[in-house]
């Protein structure tokens, strides 16, 4: 069972994601974001993202979900980058504004973490006296290492969920 282990509150600077981006359908048969990681690690995507290193904010991968309408939403596959990042001919990118971000560890299994991290992490914020900010229009994924990538003795890793607030 997914859980909320920690809670944060961190200013984000003015920043980009950069990556791939598909739109993912509202009511979709079959998940397309698990092929486009696929696809991200097998194309070069990251080995090109990573070559940016003097633009890095983080150096970790990063899933951001903006964009919904009543057809689905945007996803991006991507990094955290400097807003002077060159981006790289055919590579999506949105620019992000200076912001107020709670951020959820979300510990658990695999495919736990990322289906149980939006409704924790906003429930901890209504627990903590925080309002989501929706106006802003996106959350995000972090797969920090190590916390998401060397699981524990459990096989329990933690995922980064972000979400902007007031």
């Amino acid at each position: 069972m997914p859980k909320l282990v920690n809670l944060q509150v961190k200013e984000l600077p003015q920043m980009c994601v950069v990556g791939r981006a598909i739109k993912v359908p509202s009511s979709m048969e079959t998940n397309p974001i698990p092929a486009l990681w696929g696809q991200c690690f097998g194309d070069g995507t990251f080995e090109t993202l990573d070559a940016l290193e003097s633009y890095h904010l983080e150096k970790d991968y990063v899933g951001w979900m903006g964009e919904w309408d009543e057809e689905g939403f945007v996803y991006i596959c991507g990094m955290l980058m400097r807003p002077d990042v060159p981006v790289p001919e055919g590579f999506d990118f949105r620019e992000l504004p200076a912001a107020k971000a709670a951020v959820g560890w979300i510990q658990g299994q695999e495919w736990e973490v990322v289906t149980a991290a939006h409704e924790l992490t906003v429930g901890a914020l209504a627990e903590q006296g925080y309002e989501p900010n929706w106006a802003a229009g996106w959350s995000m994924e972090l797969y920090n290492c190590p916390r998401y990538t060397n699981p524990d003795e459990n096989g329990e890793l933690i995922l980064d969920y972000y979400i902007p607030i007031k």
